[in-house]
Order: C-alpha cells, then structure tokens, then sequence
C-alpha cells in the first residue's frame, strides 16, 4: 500500500468493496473474473478506475500563457465544454508526454500515463521560473474512472442525466449530488468517456453506471486506444517519436499557427516542407505476441526483406491474436511484398485506420 499513499483512501476502500484486486501502483488487476472483463470490453458497455493515471492540476493567474507556451495544441481551445489532447515535447520534437487537457472548476488539469508522473511534473517545475502558476497532483482529491460502452450515450443521458455526444466534448453531471463530476468524450471505437470527480461522487457515479454495465480492468481497457489507434506515451516510449509520427496531427494536438513551443520548430518543418516518413499503424495477429512498449521488432515479406518497427502498445485481442499500435517507415512498408510475418512466422495483417494519414487515403 505504501506506492498508493498518492490516490484517495476512500476510493481504494470502495474498490476493495467492489472485490477489485490491486496491484502495487492502484491499477486494477482484475474484479474477479479476467475472462468476463476481456470479452466485454469489445462491445461494452463497462466501467473501471484510472485513478492510478497521472493527474495535475495547473492553476494561477498565469497558468493559460505558462501551458500555451509549452503544449503543442492550443489552449484556446480548451474550455469548460471542450478538452484537447495535447503533446508536450523536447526542443528535439520528440514528444515526452501525451496529455488530456480538460478545465475543471476553472483550472486546467492534465491527465497522462501514471509512469511519466513524477518526471512530467519535475520538468515542468522547471520552466516556471517566477510566473505564478502552481502544480498540483490532484489524485488523492480528484478520483478518475472511465467509461465506454456501443451505446454509452445514451447510457451516460438515461444514468447521469447528462449529453455529450461530441469526442473531447465535456461537461458536468446534470443531477445535484453529483454536480462535480465531469466527463469528457475521448477517442474510442464507440461511445468512451473519462470521468473526474470528488471521491464520493465518483462513487455515486459509478454506482448508477453500474446499473447497466460490468466491470473491466486496466489492462483491457488498454485495448480501447489500441482498437481506435488512438497513442500513448509512457516511460518505455517517453521521448523517442517525433508528434506527427504518432499521428497527433489526426487529434487535433497541434497547432501550427499558435507560436512556439518546444520543439515547434522541428515540427512545423516536417509539417510544411517534410513529407512525414514515419507513422503509426494498427495491426492484427492470428495468435497472440507479447511485445512491450517501446520494443523494436521485425516484419518479414515475401522477398525476405526486413521491415524494422517500434510498439506503442500490444494487448491480446477479444477473439484470438493480439492487436497493437507500432511506429513504421512508409517508405519501407509501401515496398513490402506479399504478406508480412513476425520472425517467428506469425503473420500479421496491416488494418486500415479509423483516420487519414497519407494524402492517397
């Protein structure tokens, strides 16, 4: 219990309730019946904790001016209706964190992947000098679960009284004893939400939630980014792709004409003169793989030539195989010839994108 001494005591004792096995961290290991929980997160609809997920909040008088100037979206566009996902990146262009940027009782807050916490937060110390902006990690008092579901709105509108129906559109829970609870439409490949709030409204929430749904655990619900080819960055994968190599371009999650940030320059040059070389796909195999964030593996075609990529995330698929997101060279794939195996002779199969990543799509 001691890594957990950072999330809230209530909320880990409502867990426990709820027969949910921890590990050392908060993540949910499972509820009891691994297999359940994995099948259902293909069609929902399911709930379950990210509280163990970084969460700062970042406040003051000069908190928009101190993110604008170091987060590749703008944060003009990050209201008390609307979220954003955005990247914070090296002077090199590469990107160290992804965020979800949302307000919340008129602070900003970011929420990213649990291992980059303490290295995100030091970082950013760093740069605000003598502004008045304060960092706050906020996971003892704001208690973070997610939801999703084929038909989550309408789950969300009878449960919560609430509509959302727009992705990173967001808003609070339209009933008075769970009026600080904030959800936020997130990419998904069907209805997915991100839910904030105090303890035991949160409790309340999920509660009501519950009335329709199972649970799941952390690990499948991985597999939602996955499926939807949305990226991730932990600290396997923390400062190793440029952003429009994990498709932040496709998100939303930069903008070219707000001024600088870091790595703004190296950037905009892939973005107006560049072709861009690399990308994130999504594949499939027929039986499963174990590969890591961050791992490098290679594909072999047909004429035995060698085609070099790096995961971003793997997990093992609903029916049989495993499905990941991994960064390619274009070029390399494009020449590919015949079909495409693992060294060991898995074949694997490259899926089309819920999105557009080169002009010929």
């Amino acid at each position: 219990m001691e890594n957990m001494t950072h999330l809230s005591p209530s909320w880990i004792e409502f867990l426990n309730s709820q027969n949910a096995q921890l590990d050392e961290i908060g993540q949910v290991k499972t509820f009891g019946a691994p297999e359940i929980e994995h099948y259902l997160i293909k069609h929902g609809p399911v709930v379950t904790s990210q509280n163990h997920q970084a969460l700062l909040k970042v406040s003051g008088s000069e908190a928009f001016d101190f993110l604008q100037g170091q987060l590749t979206a703008d944060l003009k566009d990050v209201t008390e209706t609307h979220a954003q996902f955005s990247a914070y990146c090296a002077p090199q262009g590469n990107v160290l964190a992804l965020f979800l940027v949302f307000k919340y009782k008129q602070d900003y807050f970011l929420s990213f992947d649990f291992s980059l916490a303490e290295t995100i937060q030091k970082r950013l110390q760093m740069f605000i000098m003598r502004s008045d902006v304060t960092l706050t990690d906020m996971r003892q008092e704001i208690v973070h679960i997610g939801f999703a579901g084929e038909f989550g709105d309408l789950d969300v509108q009878r449960r919560l009284d609430t509509k959302i129906k727009e992705v990173f559109e967001c808003g609070y829970v339209d009933n008075a004893e769970m009026a600080d609870v904030l959800m936020v439409k997130v990419p998904g490949p069907y209805h997915r939400y991100e839910i904030f709030g105090p303890a035991e409204q949160i409790i309340q929430a999920w509660q009501e939630i519950r009335i329709n749904s199972d649970v799941t655990n952390a690990e499948d619900w991985k597999l939602l980014n996955i499926a939807a080819a949305v990226p991730t960055v932990n600290i396997k994968t923390t400062g190793k792709f440029t952003a429009q190599f994990l498709n932040l371009d496709k998100f939303d999650a930069i903008n070219f004409k707000k001024g600088c940030f870091p790595g703004q320059e190296i950037i905009a040059r892939i973005h107006y003169r560049g072709k861009i070389t690399k990308r994130m796909l999504r594949l499939r195999t027929d039986s499963v793989i174990e590969l890591e964030s961050g791992e490098e593996f290679s594909l072999i075609d047909e004429a035995g030539k060698s085609h070099k990529l790096i995961t971003i995330a793997c997990g093992k698929d609903i029916l049989q195989g495993s499905i990941l997101n991994a960064v390619a060279t274009l070029r390399s794939l494009d020449a590919a010839q015949g079909d495409l195996k693992t060294e060991n002779g898995e074949v694997v199969s490259i899926e089309p994108l819920p999105y557009k990543i080169t002009e010929e799509e």
